[in-house]
């Protein structure tokens, strides 16, 4: 059986690494969504390992760790190992979202392109276009706006 102290000291480095990486992944533009989400994940380990290290020693013992190994080091390369991992996944699930998101907007685009046009096959778009923008203005807009008014 493993000791507590151990299971302590691997998902503290575990905990440490993941929040580190994802720390330093914020402050990279195009990932710093990614960064605060993986930043808010990475406290997990770090709060079992002050909570519940005897509730976790046994997985630590059903995967075998050697209690001699320095357990730090194991789980900071856990913890890298971990963050990668994450990284491709949420890449993987946010293209899949970007895909489907992107064919529903097509879909969107071809009805209305294909309701737009009128009942003797000519091309009504100019006409919706400018009924859009008459909609959209408000003729009354400037009624109190009193410019070189001389009165």
């Amino acid at each position: 059986m493993i000791s507590i102290e151990a299971t302590q000291t691997f998902f503290s480095g575990l905990g440490i690494a993941f929040c580190i990486l994802s720390f330093i992944a914020v402050f990279i533009p195009s990932k710093t969504k990614f960064g605060i989400i993986s930043l808010c994940l990475g406290n997990v380990p770090l709060w079992s390992a002050i909570v519940m290290p005897k509730s976790l020693a046994p997985v630590m013992d059903l995967f075998h760790v050697n209690q001699s190994a320095n357990l730090f080091v194991a789980g900071c390369i856990a913890g890298a190992v971990c963050l990668v991992l994450w990284y491709f996944v949420t890449s993987k699930i946010m293209v899949f979202i970007r895909q489907k998101f992107k064919s529903d907007s097509k879909n969107e685009t071809e009805e209305s392109d294909s309701s737009e046009v009128s009942d003797n096959g000519e091309d009504s778009s100019e006409n919706t276009v400018s009924d859009t923008k008459r909609e959209s203005a408000n003729p009354h807009l400037f009624d109190n706006l009193k410019v070189n008014d001389k009165e």
